[in-house]
């Protein structure tokens, strides 16, 4: 029997697979994501605790705001991590946080600071970061957490958020104190030095010692006394650090040796004398002296054991007197070197602190003509540190200044020494009767107690490629030690 119908239903089952086809072509498949990736996070406006001044112009402490928006946050994928590097400025409110969050497709959830369960974000929340999060279900404290809940139902893995805020002032500095005592009892007419991860100590005490601490892990050790070939009538004030080396004069001649930073051996070096150091260029290993010539006093360069006088010779440094110098390269010219010397002025009724330049292109000594003149401070030191010159010691009679009560800074090598009003400065604390135990250091009575008998040095940034730690070493009569640091200059840097 044959089916009539065979060809239509072929026919039929045909048009069916062309509807199918043209249906399925109509028919949009949606896989939904689970991509669960936080790409972006950044913060808003904040409140910041800041210090101005009143009408009285007395310290007032106020509520500012900070944007906070261009402070970059790293997100860190493998460990799920967001974090500032660059920590936010000291007193930054971090309790009502405004977020700004990119993700993948879906929603984010976060679980508030005490908060047992996950909410949905919202762009206005404000979130508190301050502190760690405690969870009792977990009895543990834990940062902030962001997850992605993804379309598809997929959780991501939880994102720890963490907003660094400096807990110190970066720009103050702050002081330490040690009681470290010479081996060889109190020393005066002190000059001190850096050299090699350690301060060496010139001074006075029934004749001349050399003493120095090993400061290399940024706490000083006992002191420890030179002896070995140590020569007699040492000019303490002739100490000068010049690569590698620390040069001094001795003898009745006053001829010139060095120490080795390495070793602690000092080597006598030449048999000419001088009659006094004026400082160091370690830019170009040279000493810069003057010697008493057959018609008075003549400056010039010692190097490489051969004594150049300067053919435009300087007379007018005063004897006696301890000097303290720096030298930096021109911005213009790494070939081309200034040095910047100071001291004391002895005579009674000047009212500014003596200050040298040389060019190294010029080859001659000129006083410096100061603009806004640094007071003729006793005791004067000066150190270059933070890339500024600082200058302070003992009192001025005019105008009136008293000991170790303020900085004084210049940034044009010389030409204008302002006083420090703010951050940077010498604490003068007095004991507090309910907190008889807690340290205090008082500087201005430092000062005095030891006599005006004090000598500074500074350890660099950087030496041969170590940390330094950017300390300021102030060492007095007895040895004890005061450690400070602008507290910036100690963050470890985190990028």
């Amino acid at each position: 029997m044959k089916i009539k119908f065979l060809p239509l239903i072929a026919v039929l089952f045909a048009a069916t697979s062309i509807m199918t086809s043209c249906l399925d072509n109509d028919v949009e498949q949606i896989t939904y994501t689970s991509e669960t990736s936080i790409t972006g996070f950044s913060l808003g406006t904040l409140h910041i605790d800041r210090v101005g001044k009143d009408k009285d112009g007395k310290d007032s402490a106020y509520v500012d705001t900070l944007d906070c928006s261009n402070y970059p946050f790293t997100i860190n994928q493998l460990t799920r991590e967001i974090e500032n590097k660059d920590s936010l400025p000291y007193g930054t409110h971090i309790d009502k946080v405004i977020t700004n969050v990119t993700y993948d497709a879906g929603i984010l959830v976060y679980k508030p600071k005490g908060a047992e369960k996950d909410t949905l974000w919202t762009s206005t929340d404000s979130i508190d970061f301050s502190g760690d999060t405690y969870c009792t279900s977990t009895n543990k404290n834990s940062p902030i957490e962001f997850k992605v809940w993804a379309y598809s139902n997929a959780i991501g893995q939880a994102y720890k958020v963490k907003i660094n805020v400096h807990q110190q002032i970066p720009d103050t500095i702050a002081w330490k104190k040690f009681d470290n005592s010479f081996s060889n009892g109190n020393l005066s007419k002190q000059k001190a030095v850096y050299a090699n991860g350690k301060v060496y100590v010139f001074g006075e005490n029934a004749g001349t010692h050399i003493e120095y601490s090993d400061v290399s892990d940024d706490n000083p050790k006992p002191w420890v006394k030179i002896t070995d070939n140590v020569p007699a009538d040492i000019d303490t004030y002739s100490a000068t650090a010049c690569a590698g080396y620390i040069y001094f004069l001795a003898g009745t001649n006053k001829q010139l040796y060095k120490l080795d930073a390495n070793s602690n051996e000092i080597t006598f070096v030449n048999t000419e004398t001088f009659e006094m150091l004026i400082g160091g260029n370690d830019i170009k290993s040279e000493l810069y002296a003057v010697k008493e010539g057959e018609k008075g006093k003549k400056s010039g360069i010692y190097k490489e054991n051969t004594w150049t006088e300067d053919a435009n010779s300087f007379t007018l440094f005063p004897v006696g007197k301890p000097f303290f110098s720096n030298t930096t390269t021109a911005s213009y010219n790494n070939d081309i070197t200034t040095t910047i010397a100071l001291c004391n002025n002895p005579t009674d009724n000047d009212t500014t602190a003596l200050v040298f330049n040389r060019i190294s292109s010029d080859n001659k000594w000129e006083e410096r003509i100061q603009n806004l003149p640094l007071p003729n401070l006793e005791n004067v030191t000066m150190i270059y540190y933070d890339g500024k010159l600082y200058a302070f010691g003992g009192k001025s009679k005019k105008p009136e200044v008293k000991p170790f009560s303020q900085f004084y800074c210049s940034t044009d090598n010389g030409l204008c020494w302002r006083p420090v009003t703010e951050c940077m400065a010498f604490p003068a604390e007095v004991p507090d009767t309910k907190n008889p135990n807690r340290e205090y250091i008082n500087f201005p009575d430092l000062y005095d107690t030891h006599q005006g008998n004090y000598s500074c040095a500074v350890t660099p940034k950087l030496e041969n490629g170590t940390s330094r730690g950017n300390f300021i070493w102030i060492v007095w009569e007895d040895g004890s030690i005061c450690r400070g640091r602008i507290n910036r200059l100690g963050f470890t840097p985190k990028w």
